[in-house]
């Protein structure tokens, strides 16, 4: 008898078992992404280049001689340097502003705006300038563009006076002279001829008569 009830306690409890449904495990929420804006405003400050690291100095010497603008990332701290060349003795070029855009996830691109400026003659003693970066986050920076517009107030170029063109003087066309009509022929007069009169008849007195007659 005792076997029996265990034999049906073994078999309720088998059924109960397989009754209740398995319970799965509750999964924790996954962490919502940092949300950048897609465009924001970075600032920046300009850097004496004399106290600046010695990467940055050779940097700034080698790009010195000509156009060039050049982002580089030196013990954590972001640095942009533009040159205007050394031909450029009369202009410097000065960043205006920076915009940090976010193409996509974990991917940060800034647009540099700068233009060039005017200074007097022989007051620039550098063509190079340098900004640090002053960033607010810790993200890492893929990519720099710039955009430097140039005036002509601030180029020190001489204008190239412009050659002449050849001229190619197109000689007049005469105009068709209007032929001059002929004078008319002049039509003869025709010359009366000359008509000799005819010598009337001598008459005859009647004493010639009478002579005629005893002749």
């Amino acid at each position: 008898m005792r076997k029996i009830m265990i034999g049906l306690l073994l078999i309720m409890f088998c059924l109960s078992t397989a009754g209740c449904p398995a319970q799965t495990p509750v999964q924790e929420p996954a962490p919502k992404p940092l949300v950048v804006p897609e465009t924001s405003k970075v600032g920046f400050s300009p850097v004496d280049l004399n106290n600046a690291p010695d990467v940055i100095k050779n940097i700034a010497s080698d790009i010195s001689k000509r156009e060039q603008a050049t982002w580089v990332k030196v013990n954590g701290t972001n640095y942009l340097l533009l040159s205007a060349g050394e031909k450029a003795t009369s202009s410097r070029v000065e960043i205006t502003d920076i915009t940090q855009k976010i193409p996509a996830q974990d991917f940060v691109w800034l647009d540099v705006k700068a233009k060039y400026n005017s200074v007097k003659e022989g007051n620039q003693s550098n063509p190079v300038t340098a900004v640090s970066l002053n960033l607010t986050s810790d993200r890492t920076i893929n990519g720099v563009g710039f955009e430097i517009t140039k005036t002509a107030a601030a180029t020190s170029t001489t204008p190239t006076p412009a050659t002449p063109a050849p001229s190619t003087t197109t000689p007049a066309t005469p105009a068709p002279k209007t032929p001059t009509p002929a004078a008319p022929t002049p039509t003869p007069t025709p010359t009366p001829s000359k008509t000799t009169p005819e010598t009337p008849a001598k008459e005859t007195t009647p004493a010639e008569k009478k002579v005629e007659r005893q002749e």
